[in-house]
């Protein structure tokens, strides 16, 4: 963009021609406006020629253009984060050290997106040593002395040697002389809070009272503590275990821990390092005016049962951690009154209420004109670590909705929850709802996020304000207790009924449509915890609500009356184990028109017409008006009353099996009979339904399909990724670009096998 004053086409003209122009009207001077907008088009285009020519600062289009200069294979397009430039700017390099294990990880994890840590198997075969050759990091005995190391064995980082393994490599076979391993990661590891009491920018999660210990995270769920990944630096350096998004081991953690405490300076800590440690905990005793960080030395390694209490004497700010649990307990008699943390945790992907960039779901939401960043919106931040005035920045959620309450019709507010901290939402012994009211013409964003303060020309050092219209939704993950309520409060057949959306928000509560006239309810990256009840949209007035869930985790939703719309997209709804019990409806609107997109269901699904594309129903499916609607690309439990399907499992896997069995007897000179077809056809349904990791809450896996599921399920959505929420991973393209990429770069003879580590 030019970095000249303005007009200045319209500035070189002669006086005379100007004082001319302005006695007819200046059509001169808007006619040269316009052609220098033209003109700061093509310099804007020139400016950028010049960073097209490199591939760290080149347009996202020419990557592929610069690529084909190099002659890098084409890869299948991923997404989700995953571009190929790293992969073109790193060719170069990989073919200087083509066929090396430092080749091979950095070429997974460009490629495909996951951490990766290439192994030489045949460097972990137990050979007999010659005594002018002693190897002595590859004992054929194994020292078990070192609990730490010997739990790493038969893992990414096994240290021990082993007998000869005969199956191939892409088999399951590892110790071979042909052999090398790529262990991937498909979990990764979100981080929340940083910084020291009384920073700007410090964020903290508030521990959970568990009564005798409390819980990391800050719904009480039992949920393992994981390492902060740290990227490497150079190409020639070999995936560590600090490297990769893991759950942090105990056994590893606490030796770190007891080095610090005997003053060891080697080997630094990978975990518990001083600059950038796993965990953070911040304790605040009675008396205390802010929390105070707990020393590395003073943490012990434990496993925490639900029932103990630690019998030490009270000494202040020691505590015994179980990361498997995400457990913290003190000694007892200390008088506790806050328990920050800073910590990581792991999860499938950018979905449910988390710290990663929102910023694009943000902008969708205001539409074309992005109105929620429009300067002129009202905007007010809500803080429970930063001074608040009660006009821009507010003590609680409940103070910034009563002043959004008040305003009049037809304004645009933002809501900007700045920190990671619980607030509990409640009066009295029974929680009262937080209602929001909607009026007419009026839109409300609630997210999570930063509100950055931006330094004002003429004040001092270090001053600044807050404008409206910025907001950074990221590095926040807002937590509420207590029960939303939205109502709409435009006059009944408005065309211009309100709308409420809401971002990056973990409810312990539930959400709540009241009887009213409401426009739309926007869910985007949300969490709310199962057992609050989901969404819940009254009768009475909101029968052109249009419901839309994104990117979420929610329980359920509920609509009893009829809806102008409900819309679900890349979301997880419903959870809980229905072995030996019948699901629960995890959807219910049997008077609305539902459009489901790429998104599971742990539960039954109740709706008046459907249509739905590359999603998982794990259970009853029941369609009112199936002459309407269609299902594509999904899997349908046997039994379920849908509209007409088009390439939905297990019906295309039966057709395929039966048509092959028919085959096979006509072979044989007969019919297959009925008999035949149907015990057929119940061991294809048998076999071919979906297997999740986890179906509880908390656990990393949770909603993630096993690497053992089917793979017409596993590849069965219209992109040919997976079906269900995560989708929009594109996991069997990055893995087929993976095995195109090692038949490149893999030496000769040799022979890789994929180890899925999560």
């Amino acid at each position: 963009m030019s970095l000249m004053m303005p007009e200045r086409l319209y500035r070189l003209l002669p006086t005379i021609h100007r004082l001319r122009d302005a006695g007819q009207g200046e059509p001169l001077r808007a006619l040269l406006a316009l052609a220098e907008a033209e003109l700061e088009r093509v310099e804007a285009d020139i400016a950028g020629l010049y960073d097209n020519w490199f591939i760290e600062t080149c347009d996202d289009w020419v990557v592929p253009y610069i690529g084909d200069l190099l002659g890098v294979r084409p890869l299948r397009p991923v997404g989700a984060g995953v571009s190929t430039r790293a992969f073109v700017a790193n060719t170069i390099a990989y073919r200087r050290r083509k066929g090396t294990a430092v080749v091979l990880e950095q070429l997974a994890r460009d490629v495909s997106g996951w951490p990766a840590r290439a192994v030489e198997f045949f460097q972990r075969l137990a050979t007999t040593q010659h005594m002018n050759h002693v190897r002595l990091g590859q004992p054929c005995t194994a020292a078990l002395l070192d609990a730490a190391v010997a739990e790493l064995a038969g893992g990414a980082f096994d240290r021990f040697a082993h007998s000869a393994d005969v199956r191939r490599a892409t088999r399951g076979g590892r110790y071979n002389i042909p052999h090398l391993g790529l262990f991937l990661w498909r979990l990764r590891s979100y981080r929340i809070g940083a910084g020291q009491p009384g920073d700007e920018a410090a964020d903290f999660m508030s521990a959970r009272d568990q009564g005798l210990w409390w819980s990391v995270h800050p719904a009480g769920l039992d949920a393992p503590l994981f390492n902060r990944e740290r990227t490497e630096t150079t190409l020639t350096h070999l995936t560590e275990e600090d490297n990769v998004p893991t759950p942090l081991r105990p056994l590893a953690l606490s030796a770190e821990l007891e080095r610090l405490r005997q003053g060891v300076a080697e080997p630094l800590p990978r975990f518990m390092s001083e600059d950038d440690p796993a965990l953070c905990v911040f304790v605040r005793l009675a008396g205390e005016p802010a929390p105070v960080a707990v020393r590395r030395e003073d943490m012990y390694l434990c496993e925490i049962p639900d029932a103990v209490e630690l019998v030490s004497p009270p000494l202040p700010r020691v505590l015994a951690l179980d990361p498997r649990r995400g457990r913290i307990s003190f000694p007892a008699g200390l008088d506790l009154r806050e328990v920050w943390v800073q910590a990581s945790h792991g999860f499938a992907g950018d979905l449910g209420g988390g710290p990663y960039d929102r910023n694009a779901a943000v902008r969708a939401a205001g539409g074309e004109n992005n109105a929620f960043g429009d300067p002129g919106a009202w905007q007010a931040g809500v803080s429970h670590l930063l001074p608040t005035d009660g006009v821009t920045l507010f003590a609680s959620l409940r103070e910034a909705v009563q002043a959004w309450n008040a305003l009049a019709p037809g304004r645009i507010g933002v809501i900007v929850l700045m920190d990671s901290l619980s607030e509990f939402d409640a009066r009295g012994s029974l929680p009262t709802p937080l209602r929001i009211d909607i009026a007419q013409g009026s839109r409300l964003l609630v997210v999570a996020g930063i509100w950055p303060l931006e330094a004002v020309p003429g004040l001092p050092t270090g001053g600044g304000a807050r404008r409206p219209g910025r907001v950074d939704a990221r590095s926040v993950r807002a937590h509420l207790v207590g029960d939303l309520e939205v109502r709409g409060t435009a006059p009944p057949g408005s065309p211009e009924a309100g709308e409420c959306s809401f971002n990056g928000l973990m409810l312990e509560g539930g959400l709540a449509v009241a009887p009213g006239h409401l426009g739309r309810l926007v869910l985007a990256h949300c969490s709310l915890l199962h057992g609050f009840g989901g969404i819940a949209v009254q009768s009475g007035g909101n029968e052109h609500l249009g419901v839309t869930v994104q990117r979420s985790i929610c329980p359920g939703i509920e609509a009893p009356g009829p809806l102008g719309g409900i819309a679900v997209e890349d979301s997880l709804i419903g959870s809980g184990d229905f072995e030996g019990s019948p699901p629960e409806v995890c959807l219910a609107a049997p008077s609305t028109a539902v459009e489901l997109v790429r998104s599971s269901f742990l539960g039954g699904v109740a709706v008046q017409t459907l249509s739905a594309t590359d999603c998982l129903f794990d259970g009853p499916l029941d369609v009112q008006r199936r002459q309407q609607g269609c299902v594509r690309f999904s899997y349908v439990p046997p039994g379920a009353a849908t509209p007409r399907r088009y390439r939905c499992q297990p019906e295309l896997e039966t057709a395929a099996c039966t048509a092959a069995l028919r085959e096979v007897v006509r072979r044989q000179g007969r019919e297959a009979t009925a008999a035949e077809e149907a015990a057929l056809r119940a061991e294809v349904e048998a076999r071919v339904r979906p297997l999740f990791l986890s179906r509880r809450l908390g656990d990393p896996g949770f909603g993630q399909l096993e690497r053992r599921c089917p793979v017409c399920i596993r590849e069965g959505a219209e992109s040919g990724a997976e079906m269900g929420a995560f989708e929009f991973l594109k996991q069997p393209q990055r893995e087929a670009n993976l095995q195109d990429a090692l038949d490149e770069y893999l030496r000769f003879g040799l022979e890789v096998g994929l180890v899925w580590v999560t």
